[in-house]
């Protein structure tokens, strides 16, 4: 009998590896046989994937599109003629039918290259009108979006406010026009990708009935009456993605043209079909180009430590330089694992619930990648904080380690920031849980060693060493949450403890991606390769030194150990030290 859902995330028919590292428990039997794309699948990727790195070599100068902050004239619409924003479409309106994964692997080709193009790739892909024609029902809206698809049109997805993302209710507002069957849109959308050249626009919503509030989303044409698309936002990276604000001014969207749930008729803002679209999304969004940065980079440092010489010594040789580009190249390849479990079960039908991980490879993959390419940056030494430009004028190799390293920094906030998301995380899935306490809960409160079954491990002794730790500390974690719930019996109590939440679903994050970093090392070692031995041993040994510093501040996290400062630090008596004076930038 299936049990009842915990969260938003959960599928009683579908297990989740990582739901059940939530509870404590560590299902080896979830993860051990690590999905591989199928050869056909593979090589209809491989044609696409060449064919627009052809294209993107002819058509774009990445320095040129950085420095100018635009891609070329009529590239966006080359791009949509050619498809490569209905990847996955069917062929009756000019899509690909791609794979999750292939999908995957065309933007990560377009990231090798140019930032900006992949962005443009992804928000159409995971966003935009060819993504929801997956999951709106038959309709005048599906017609709009079929039609909008076929033509190749751009679309964008508005929902970030001035206000915040993180508010939960939207100050964009849909009034009922009874006598129209239709609603007027008033609000303001900024960081909307695609805002300067989208001809449709999901927009999110309030809409105040009967006395109450529930958020919608709407489609609407841009060149509607009251639609104002504004001047593109200047990033600090990834110079040349068009994206901008828009306005709505008493827009008038009629009624059919509010998205509906396919099942129920039951209209909501997200429905768990479009939840798993949106989760999916977000590998094309983050992962794919964090994954793109971090290989280059591990290539650019591995030719920079053989061709530079301190004293006649090649950097190569050095233990130090040996260990960080271990580090790189380890990290990479756990970037390439969360990816690869993400997308490929969903492809293979494999009946695993994919959603937890979905949701936690965004911070896995853009934190991973910003240790990758800062590394890089210190490595490459004179060839890192230079432009490309000014190394080419010096006559250095022009290694754009610059560029990508804002367009990395990108990648931890968009979508959420990196610590807010970790927040979240905890609070609607870790926690949920706990409150009530689960069935197992004796079983986690006892001191005693886990029940260990790692039938098809095929592992090094060093590695078959890391996965028992790993056993251990989930179920360890998983006492630790039990012991924090016991704590606070008022759920609301432990959720002002913020900072105990984030270290919580750090520590998840980190046991996670050490277990699918084991797991698909097992599963190339059982193919014969036993290359990846190595680089899941590099990264499971700095995974648990940061493990144990994690659960260093989770101890210190304890309400009596945590100072006071928030009403020294509202009113500024502790600051009045570093008080400057804006008008001599001095001291006072």
């Amino acid at each position: 009998m299936s049990k009842k859902p915990r969260n938003f995330s959960s599928d009683p028919n579908r297990p989740s590896f990582l739901e059940e590292l939530y509870q404590g428990r560590f299902r080896w039997d979830l993860i051990r046989d690590f999905p591989v794309q199928e050869a056909q699948d593979r090589a209809k990727g491989d044609r696409l994937v060449e064919q627009l790195t052809a294209l993107l070599r002819e058509r774009i100068d990445p320095t040129a599109v950085d420095r100018d902050r635009q891609l070329p004239e009529g590239f966006l619409a080359e791009l949509a003629t050619r498809g490569y924003f209905r990847l996955q479409a069917d062929r009756s309106v000019g899509g690909h039918e791609l794979s999750h994964y292939n999908t995957f692997r065309v933007v990560v080709a377009a990231a090798s290259w140019s930032t900006p193009v992949a962005l443009s790739i992804a928000i159409e892909n995971a966003l935009g009108a060819s993504a929801f024609l997956s999951v709106v029902p038959e309709g005048p809206l599906r017609e709009l979006l079929r039609a909008h698809v076929a033509r190749g049109g751009l679309s964008a997805s508005a929902d970030s406010e001035p206000q915040g993302a993180a508010n939960q209710r939207r100050a964009t507002t849909a009034t009922r026009v009874e006598t129209a069957d239709a609603y007027l849109l008033n609000g303001r959308k900024v960081f909307v990708g695609h805002a300067p050249v989208a001809e449709l626009v999901s927009v999110s919503a309030t809409i105040r009935e009967n006395g109450q509030e529930r958020v919608q989303m709407f489609f609407v044409r841009t060149d509607s009456p009251g639609v104002t698309a504004g001047q593109w936002h200047e990033y600090m990276g990834i110079k040349g993605f068009p994206n901008g604000w828009l306005n709505f001014d008493n827009v008038l969207v009629p009624a059919n043209q509010m998205f509906v749930e396919r099942a129920s008729e039951h209209q909501v803002r997200v429905t768990p079909e479009t939840a798993k679209m949106v989760a999916r999304g977000r590998l094309h969004l983050i992962a794919a180009p964090s994954l793109a940065i971090a290989k280059l980079c591990v290539q650019w440092a591995r030719d920079f430590v053989l061709r530079r010489e301190v004293d006649g010594r090649k950097l190569a040789d050095y233990q130090e330089i040996q260990l960080q580009m271990a580090e790189s190249l380890a990290q990479t390849f756990a970037i390439e694992a969360m990816s690869q479990w993400c997308l490929l079960p969903d492809d293979q039908d494999r009946r695993l619930n994919q959603r937890f991980e979905q949701n936690a490879a965004k911070n896995v993959s853009s934190l991973l990648c910003w240790d990758v390419v800062e590394r890089t940056m210190s490595l490459l030494a004179a060839e890192g904080y230079e432009t490309a430009h000014s190394k080419q004028e010096r006559g250095a190799p022009p290694v754009p380690v610059e560029r990508f390293l804002r367009d990395a920094r990108n990648l931890r906030i968009s979508g959420g920031v990196d610590f807010q998301i970790d927040n979240w995380v905890a609070r609607m899935s870790i926690l949920s849980y706990y409150y009530p306490e689960p069935d197992h809960a004796d079983e986690l409160a006892k001191n005693e060693p886990v029940q260990r079954d790692f039938d098809g491990a095929v592992l090094s002794d060093r590695n078959l060493g890391h996965l028992c730790w790993v056993a251990d500390e989930v179920h360890r974690f998983g006492a630790t949450c039990l012991e924090l719930a016991r704590g606070n019996p008022d759920r609301a109590s432990l959720m002002e403890r913020e900072r105990t939440l984030i270290l919580l679903t750090s520590i998840a994050r980190e046991l996670l991606v050490m277990s699918l970093t084991l797991a698909r090392a097992s599963k190339m070692a059982s193919t014969g390769d036993h290359g990846a031995q190595d680089l899941a041993d590099v990264y499971c040994v700095s995974a648990g030194h940061r493990i144990a510093d994690l659960r260093r501040r989770l101890s210190a996290d304890a309400p009596a150990n945590v100072p006071s400062l928030n009403a020294a630090w509202l009113s500024g008596t502790t600051l009045d030290h570093l008080t400057y004076d804006a008008a001599t930038g001095s001291r006072r």
